[in-house]
């Protein structure tokens, strides 16, 4: 389904650069200016996201020194700099993405992007109206900081979506998982697989030219396993009674992040039910080409969705 953009401009707010390139004797400075540039989102960064201390702390100043003074951390941001430069090509990225987003909903909010470094502490941090990003997440896998990171926190299997490329379509994944997802709390498998499909076929259509990996943050083996064990999946779901279960461990087992799914083999990615989900809902535009996508999110409902959904052997 191709989707002309709206025309629209996203220009990165640089909160990252702000910080890390003030002189020692003017972080005080950048950081109100920061607060006089961001509002209420300068404030969740520093106190939520960065962690360092209150706004109205006195102490707030030496702490954003020491972090922005940190060796680890400034080689991070260094690393930013030198791959990222001006961010040309994520901000035509961007305000292709959210342009066709509009076209889709013409009253759909363009957030404020907000380019953040908080050393690991959040990747994508969606509010109401910002959608805040954290650059260090994307320096590249093999970057001697991520390597330090540990692994009972970081596991290889997130490592490895630390490259440049993954930054876009994490971050529209993620704004579109907080303000296009129904929260289908409750319900059973089968809902909840639909619903993050629907969120899987719309970042579809605002990025047309990312690979299907990347936007599912699957390495492209992992994804050419779920092709190959479509049916094998569709049946594991119908014949161990996994599709209409209300049980959290069954649909967390599907829908949580993880080396791999749990009850289907090591080759299987971690939240295969998004996948699973956006297999289901591309059958049902196909067998229903008239279908707008602003039409899946008005109550169109699970099983008549599933209804479309016939893998082969």
């Amino acid at each position: 389904m191709v989707v002309e953009p709206t025309p629209l401009e996203v220009v990165p707010y640089r909160l990252d650069q702000l910080l890390f390139h003030a002189p020692t004797d003017s972080i005080a400075a950048a950081n109100l200016r920061a607060y006089a540039d961001l509002g209420e989102f300068h404030r969740i960064y520093v106190e939520q996201v960065l962690q360092a201390a209150p706004m109205n702390d006195p102490r707030l100043s030496m702490a954003l020194l020491h972090f922005t003074r940190d060796p680890d951390w400034s080689a991070a941001q260094a690393a930013a700099d030198s791959l990222f430069g001006d961010m040309a090509p994520q901000r035509a990225a961007f305000g292709s993405a959210f342009g066709r987003l509009r076209t889709l909903f013409p009253d759909s909010l363009v957030p404020r992007v907000v380019i953040f470094n908080a050393g690991y502490n959040y990747g994508i941090f969606p509010t109401d109206s910002v959608l805040g990003v954290g650059i260090e997440w994307f320096i590249g896998a093999d970057h001697p900081v991520v390597a330090l990171l540990a692994s009972e926190a970081f596991p290889n299997y997130v490592k490895r979506r630390m490259v440049p490329d993954m930054l876009v379509p994490a971050a529209m994944k993620g704004w579109l998982m907080v303000h296009y997802l129904r929260d289908a709390s409750g319900e059973d498998l089968l809902t909840q697989l639909v619903e993050v499909g629907k969120v899987m076929v719309l970042l579809e259509a605002l990025l047309p030219d990312v690979g299907p990996a990347l936007k599912l943050a699957f390495t492209p083996e992992q994804l050419a396993w779920c092709e190959a064990n479509e049916f094998n999946i569709w049946r594991t779901l119908v014949s161990e009674g996994h599709l209409f279960s209300k049980d959290p461990e069954r649909i967390a087992a599907y829908l949580n992040d993880g080396p791999f799914t749990n009850g289907l083999p090591r080759e299987s990615p971690g939240h295969l039910g998004e996948w699973i989900g956006l297999r289901m809902v591309q059958a049902y535009l196909k067998e229903h080409p008239g279908t707008r996508l602003p039409d899946l999110f008005h109550g169109l409902d699970a099983r008549t969705i599933l209804k479309a959904y016939k893998p082969r052997d």
